[in-house]
């Protein structure tokens, strides 16, 4: 009985301690927004359009550690701020309490911090900027043997990272098939990424398939592989080639066949004409010589 006792006083003392401490854990707002690679995006420094008096609104990163900020842009009714490697592109609208920021490239993605300063108080706004790039549509070849397919897709210029996902139809199991190579790159000016991922697919345990992938958001087209009976297409296309060839022959040996015929033909026609006419050349010199 003591111990459950114990146990039940240890349970209340530490929630005690939890709502004590849980204003201290609560973190800052933040207000999330997303941009697109070279497009543009409005940083929102707050909501709060009725207070007047605005003295200064500065949009500022934080660096590492929350120590040296670094500078983005802003507005002061005293003095002309400068933005240096920003002045080209972003522009504060002090009436609206927004920075508008274009051009984005992926190093602009992280945190935002507004400081703004009314003549009565100060307040401060946390915006996240999040940037996206859309993958190219991807690219997929097929390589297959009588055992199995070797399938590739590649996809660049995305941002963030993604990974490729594959979609077989009719479903497989994993057994079936297996991821062989999964790769990144990363361009070093623009900071896009390039993706390629393999599989290797076992044809030896069912009909043929259909295959996609996709890579955030961005859809192959879907390609065949493990035709039936585990043959591959070079097999069905030599088989075609060869049927084909056959059937042309057989076309031009039955019209030889029938162009000798008719010539045979032909031939007899004239050979019975000529008979026919020898007995009356007969019966015409017979006629002469009784008249001789």
């Amino acid at each position: 009985m003591d111990v459950v006792y114990g146990m039940y006083v240890q349970w209340l003392l530490r929630c005690v301690l939890f709502l004590i401490s849980l204003p201290f854990l609560q973190s800052k707002d933040v207000t999330m927004v997303i941009g697109e690679v070279g497009g543009a995006v409005t940083i929102p420094c707050t909501s709060d359009l009725f207070e007047n008096h605005l003295v200064f609104m500065y949009v500022q990163r934080p660096g590492s550690n929350g120590n040296n900020p670094r500078f983005i842009n802003g507005y002061h009714t005293k003095k002309r701020l400068d933005p240096k490697e920003y002045t080209n592109r972003t522009h504060v609208d002090p009436r609206q309490r927004t920075m508008k920021l274009w051009s984005i490239l992926p190093s602009d993605e992280g945190l935002y911090e507004c400081h703004i300063q009314y003549q009565t108080k100060k307040k401060q706004e946390n915006i996240q900027l999040n940037v996206t790039a859309n993958y190219s549509i991807p690219i997929v070849t097929v390589a297959c043997d009588n055992v199995s397919c070797l399938v590739t897709c590649s996809s660049d210029s995305g941002y963030p990272r993604r990974d490729i996902e594959w979609s077989p139809n009719p479903p497989l199991n994993q057994s079936h098939w297996r991821v062989v190579n999964s790769s990144d790159v990363t361009d070093p000016v623009s900071m896009l990424f390039s993706v390629y991922s393999s599989i290797s697919v076992n044809c030896s345990s069912g009909p043929r398939l259909n295959l996609s992938c996709n890579v955030g958001g961005a859809l192959s087209q879907e390609h065949t592989v493990c035709w039936p009976q585990t043959g591959s297409p070079d097999v069905y296309v030599t088989s075609a080639v060869v049927a084909g060839a056959v059937a042309l022959l057989c076309f031009l040996l039955a019209g030889l066949f029938v162009f000798k015929e008719r010539k045979a033909q032909t031939a007899r026609v004239d050979q019975d004409g000529e008979e026919a006419a020898r007995p009356a050349e007969r019966v015409q010199l017979t006629c002469r010589n009784l008249d001789s």
